[in-house]
């Protein structure tokens, strides 16, 4: 065969494996951009939600705290949830914006691990925050709220339930887990609670970790190795 003919077709090879990477590479950028733009949108309305839920909530707390601080048995669950009303919205605020100012003219597999990264911070949260939430949400509400709206000392008035329910609240976290742990992947006809179950459980997390081993994995062969595949890939 001449060496020529044979120069032009493995040149014409390259090529024709050059445009197919770079296609295959524009269509996952798209598709990257497209998960992207969902996240930001979902992100969104939970922006909103917490504006309008947790407004009223701030000023109600400021209102008490002024009226209440010297209480220390009033003020120690009005402070922690005033915390928690400033902190959460804080939290989810820098991880939407994280996401906002990602640079896609990066390598796509360096989007793909900062897009990873960023979920699994977001499900770390959302797990714990619900986890958390019964603890802050139940007993300290309920002393803030009849205290302030009726003047009713939930102290006094029911003092054989204030210290149980704080211990249900705590137990309800290994409770909350374990039960996820088992019911995780066996609720398929229900794709809300599935999902809820996955989270709590952690399933979602060791998803997110799994591919980003996967992705370093990727990452740490040489690329001299990953030229090698490919023209093999061209041969067959």
């Amino acid at each position: 065969m001449n060496l020529d003919l044979l120069k032009t077709e493995w040149q014409a090879r390259d090529q024709g494996l050059e445009q197919a990477v770079r296609l295959n590479t524009q269509m996952l950028r798209l598709s990257v951009l497209e998960q992207h733009r969902r996240e930001i949108s979902k992100w969104g309305w939970a922006d909103k939600y917490e504006i309008i839920a947790g407004t009223p909530v701030f000023i109600y707390l400021i209102w008490f705290l002024s009226h209440y601080i010297m209480d220390i048995k009033f003020a120690l669950p009005a402070l922690a949830i005033l915390a928690w009303t400033i902190a959460l919205p804080l939290l989810n605020h820098r991880q939407r914006h994280a996401l906002q100012d990602l640079d896609f003219s990066q390598p796509i597999t360096t989007v793909q691990r900062q897009l990873a990264e960023l979920k699994a911070r977001r499900l770390n949260l959302f797990k714990w925050a619900f986890l958390l939430g019964q603890i802050i949400w139940f007993i300290p509400f309920l002393l803030v709220l009849f205290k302030g709206v009726f003047g009713v000392d939930l102290y006094q008035k029911t003092q054989n339930f204030i210290f149980p329910s704080l211990m249900v609240s705590v137990l309800f976290i290994p409770v909350a887990i374990g039960i996820s742990k088992l019911l995780s992947g066996r609720l398929k006809r229900s794709a809300s609670f599935q999902a809820m179950t996955d989270s709590l459980a952690g399933e979602d997390y060791k998803q997110t970790q799994r591919f980003l081993k996967k992705l370093t994995q990727f990452e740490e062969v040489p690329v001299e190795s990953k030229d090698v595949e490919a023209d093999t890939a061209s041969n067959k």
